[in-house]
């Protein structure tokens, strides 16, 4: 219920950005809001999307590449920040929008990974390809902070301080 949930908001962010109750940008990143859920998110020249989505106290990290997966398969990934470099495993899942489907790959949040990313200037997705090379995509964390609280855990409540 909770995928549901999650790849129902990230349609609405998608798809109807009119719609948010409030959008607030800070350096390269935004956030907005829409009946309860909060979603902050950067693009890398159009070519790469990485944001965290809130909803029903729930808060996920996704990804998005161009690059086909298997949904409900999980890739390994490595991210690089300031700090070094994270390993993690993120879930494929297909999601639907206007200009057609989106192949997202989701990953939880933990607090080492926050403390990572609020601490960077930028961060870099390393990709593994069938081909045995890497597909990196590197984000501005710009205005990460100011739409990410950096108190504590970030949680259900990491954009809410912006309302």
């Amino acid at each position: 219920m909770r995928s549901i949930a999650i790849i129902a908001a990230v349609l609405m962010s998608l798809c109807i950005d009119g719609l948010a109750d409030d959008k607030v940008e800070h350096g390269d990143w935004s956030s907005q809001f829409m009946e309860g859920m909060g979603e902050a998110t950067t693009h890398e020249n159009g070519m790469s999307v990485f944001g965290m989505l809130c909803a029903e106290n729930n808060c996920r990290y996704y990804f998005a590449n161009n690059t086909e997966c298997q949904p409900r398969v999980t890739y390994p990934m490595m991210v690089t920040t300031n700090q070094g470099a994270l390993a993690i495993e993120a879930l494929c899942e297909k999601v639907e929008s206007a200009n057609g489907d989106v192949m997202l790959y989701w990953f939880n949040e933990n607090s080492k990974m926050n403390q990572a990313f609020a601490t960077s200037s930028e961060l870099s997705f390393s990709f593994p390809l069938n081909n045995g090379k890497f597909k990196v995509s590197s984000f501005s964390m710009n205005g990460f902070a100011c739409n990410v609280s950096t108190s504590g855990s970030y949680s259900y409540k990491f954009l809410w301080w912006l309302l």
